[in-house]
């Protein structure tokens, strides 16, 4: 009998990389627009309402440290996937094997990722918007230091569960 596996969880997977990937390339986009818009409409306000222009004001900061906030918090539950991972070695082999998976492909694919959003994030077009984003310029900047640095801290809890007599059955 053939047996068909589940791959909905490969597929979940490969989705949250891709909207880690397109929140990253579309932040700098959607704030330029979005300053365009509301800092015309802010200003051009203010002549009629000085309070209604400091809602607006309030409305457009808000937005754009959502933005901020939402890329370190995927960037964040990226990292506890792998810590996740290092800490369920224990129950079950298996989990050795995804955190393996999760970790390679993660380097590899760190510096496709990086370049592109570095390179929007460095055009002088949205140098108003990077100025916006400092958390995610921080973590765009140290990418590679911060995910060897996590590898480092899952390997070693790997192997105190492993060293610990994790696998005995």
């Amino acid at each position: 009998m053939k047996r068909i596996l589940s791959r909905r969880a490969q597929v979940d997977v490969i989705a949250f990389v891709g909207v880690v990937v397109a929140l990253l390339i579309l932040a700098p986009i959607m704030l330029k627009i979005v300053n365009q818009s509301i800092g015309g409409f802010a200003t051009s306000l203010n002549s009629t309402s000085v309070q209604a222009s400091a809602e607006v004001s309030k409305i457009h900061g808000t937005f754009t440290t959502m933005w901020d906030w939402l890329i370190a918090l995927a960037f964040m539950i990226n990292i506890i996937m792998l810590f996740v991972f290092a800490f369920l070695v224990e129950s079950h082999p298996i989990f050795s094997l995804f955190y393996l998976i999760s970790a390679v492909f993660t380097l590899i694919f760190a510096h496709y990722v990086v370049v592109p959003i570095e390179t929007i994030l460095g055009m002088s077009e949205f140098s108003t918007e990077v100025l916006q984003l400092p958390i995610t310029g921080f973590i765009v900047q140290t990418w590679d230091i911060i995910l060897l640095g996590v590898i480092i801290v899952t390997g070693i809890i790997m192997y105190g569960k492993l060293k610990s007599g994790g696998l005995q059955q």
